[in-house]
């Protein structure tokens, strides 16, 4: 079925090993399509004119054979005929030149978003806008995760809604170490399955113009039957038909007078023909929950088939895979089934219409074919949505492989099983910020023990907030199963709390000083519900809390607030400009404090300020306010 709505997607080199050949193989790929674009365009336009020309050459023979031209009329006739066939075969071409083109056009976007994302460009890259729930909207937007230039749309290459379902859930809930364990080792034998997954995509692509997805199909199979209420109907449907079939063969046999034969025949198509002024409405409406278009369901099917002949190893395709396979329960067994039936149901649609008339008057055609769908749907209806819901799973694990494929320097992290003392460490080398390009700057990070806080101080725009972001980012990269932006990255599981991005809110009367603190009650509440008995250890990353207050109670409040965090068992890191906070009595033993720090060098005769965005260990011993103030114009001297 994959051959039938993809084209063959061949490889112009190996799999891709190095970042270089990574972009390498989508600049290629980009320039292939770009050139089959451009040529089938040339071509679709020619052979539209060709249609064109022939339709109406069409009806020019037929007329001159109507008006007998040079009493030629037999000839023009033939001449007509001789037209309208070549007219279909040329319309056939078209529609297959117009599939090509198409389908170029896709990929030539997929390769160009691939590129973009690779880049870092966001504002080349489109995904389905999605919203984050409101628990976890603060997080989402402290650390990028749903929005622009976010995880979501590093990784958004999803299309189906359960895909995009899917991805979102992993995003936001993440998931223990064994789970994570079965992820990894299927997104690594996706990993340099290249055009497996690019055909993958490609048919999820042409499914993204439905955005209800199998949504409306997976309620269909768990509504009651159409038949339910009127079951009369596929009776008297069945009745007709035996009378239709009786006269025809009547009438054929010449075994009855015609005119028994004929009011027979006349008055099944009658009955039949009320029954569908009744019901066809009704039942076409299901039809269309069922496959709105025969394009989606076959797309679906193709979906289906890959990955049930994919030659999964790891033990969570594996799983996908026989859920899909099983031939008395399986998707892709009763997929094919059913889309048989739609087959039958699209008859009403396109080059099919005249035979559907037929039958529609002679046998009811409708009532038939739903009567055969909703068999189809008591047997196995109650399974399609895990069908689907699996094959979301295979989307979400593709768009993780593909990550992993494009970032081949990153690593598997290490997840660990137990939330005991010694494993609620986060601890990574090289860790970067993985929604920055290749510029990033990488850094040895460790937060935890629990009983212990990081604390960050450095200049203004020295790479505090850049670290404790690159920390909590890499924190949900790896609890989805994806790789990290890391040479070495362990981690226990985690649930995260932030603090960073705090803005007031004029329509609900809060200062920016209250929306703080209403933010800092939530994640000490949290802290405080995490007991021995969670999965999950809490982490907590805040970026310079309470600056909405003086210096003396701000530095009393942020050593309670953290206190309270740290007495939760909960581990984290906090940076501030406050560079005695580390010496106050509540923080004084637990505070682990590293420092960002700024340069100056003469260019051209001015000076400038530079910044190398490696972490070094101790507090900050300089501050670049004042600097700042001179550099902008703002100094004491200008004053004068």
């Amino acid at each position: 079925m994959v051959e039938n709505v993809t084209r063959d997607i061949r490889s112009t080199m190996n799999c891709p090993q190095s970042r270089k050949e990574v972009l390498d193989y989508y600049q290629d790929k980009l320039r292939h399509e770009q050139e089959t674009v451009k040529r089938c365009a040339g071509r679709w336009s020619s052979v539209a004119y060709l249609r064109g020309g022939m339709l109406l050459a069409f009806f020019a023979s037929l007329l001159m054979g109507a008006a007998d031209v040079w009493e030629l009329g037999i000839l023009f006739y033939c001449l007509s005929v001789g037209l309208f066939v070549g007219f279909l075969f040329v319309a056939f071409i078209h529609e297959k030149m117009q599939t090509e083109l198409r389908i170029a056009t896709i990929l030539a976007k997929m390769h160009e978003e691939s590129l973009a994302r690779c880049h870092r460009q966001w504002d080349k890259i489109s995904v389905e806008p999605i919203v984050a729930p409101v628990g976890f909207a603060p997080i989402s937007k402290d650390l990028d995760l749903l929005g622009d230039s976010s995880v979501y749309k590093l990784l958004g290459i999803t299309r189906t809604p359960l895909g995009t379902e899917t991805l979102k859930r992993w995003i936001i809930d993440g998931a223990l170490a064994d789970e994570v364990a079965l992820r990894q080792q299927a997104v690594a034998e996706l990993k340099p399955e290249f055009e497996w997954r690019l055909k993958f995509r490609l048919l999820c692509e042409q499914l993204s113009a439905t955005r209800s997805g199998p949504s409306r199909f997976v309620d269909w199979c768990e509504s009651p039957s159409w038949f339910e209420n009127r079951g009369w109907v596929i009776l008297v449907s069945r009745v007709t038909s035996i009378v239709s079939l009786l006269a025809i063969v009547l009438l054929v046999l010449g075994l009855a007078p015609v005119m028994v034969g004929g009011s027979l025949l006349i008055a099944a198509c009658a009955v039949n023909f009320g029954l569908s002024i009744l019901f066809a409405g009704a039942i076409h409406d299901d039809f269309n929950l069922i496959a709105s278009r025969s394009d989606q369901a076959a797309h679906y099917i193709s979906l289906f088939d890959m990955a049930s002949q994919f030659p999964a190893k790891s033990p969570k395709l594996k799983s996908l895979q026989t859920r899909i396979q099983r031939t008395d329960d399986g998707a892709q067994p009763n997929m094919h089934k059913l889309g048989r039936l739609v087959f039958l149901a699209n008859m009403r649609n396109g080059m099919g219409f005249i035979l559907y008339i037929i039958l529609e008057f002679l046998f009811f055609w409708d009532a038939h074919v739903l009567f055969m769908m909703e068999k189809w749907k008591a047997r196995t209806g109650s399974r399609a949505r895990g069908w689907f819901s699996d094959l979301g799973e295979w989307e979400a694990l593709c768009s993780l492989a593909k990550l992993a494929a494009d970032e081949p320097e990153w690593i598997f992290p290490e997840v660990n099983a137990s939330d005991e003392n010694a494993a609620a460490v986060v601890k990574g080398t090289s860790v970067g910020h993985p929604l920055l390009n290749e510029a990033r700057v990488a850094n040895d990070v460790q937060l935890g023990p629990p009983g212990t806080v990081l604390l960050v101080t450095g200049s203004n725009m020295s790479g505090k907030s850049t670290l404790l972001r690159s920390v909590g980012v890499n924190i949900v990269l790896a609890q989805m199963g994806s790789v990290v932006c890391a040479k070495s990255f362990s981690l226990p599981p985690l649930h995260i709390e932030t603090s960073m991005r705090i803005a007031d809110s004029l329509a609900d009367g809060v200062s920016f000083f209250m929306a703080e603190l209403k933010r800092l009650k939530a994640i000490v509440d949290t802290a405080k519900k995490h007991n021995a008995d969670n999965p999950k250890r809490m982490l907590f990353l805040l970026d310079e809390i309470l600056q909405g207050t003086n210096s003396r109670e701000r530095q009393i409040a942020v050593s309670r607030v953290v206190r309270k965090l740290i007495d939760g068992n909960a581990i984290g890191a906090i940076s501030t400009h406050d560079l005695d906070l580390a010496t106050t009595d509540d923080l004084a033993v637990a505070c682990q404090t590293v420092h960002f720090a700024e340069q100056f060098e003469e260019v051209d005769g001015v000076r400038v300020m530079t910044f190398d965005y490696q972490m070094r260990q101790g507090i900050a011993e300089t501050t670049n306010a004042l600097k700042l103030l001179e550099m902008v114009g703002l100094g004491e001297k200008d004053n004068e």
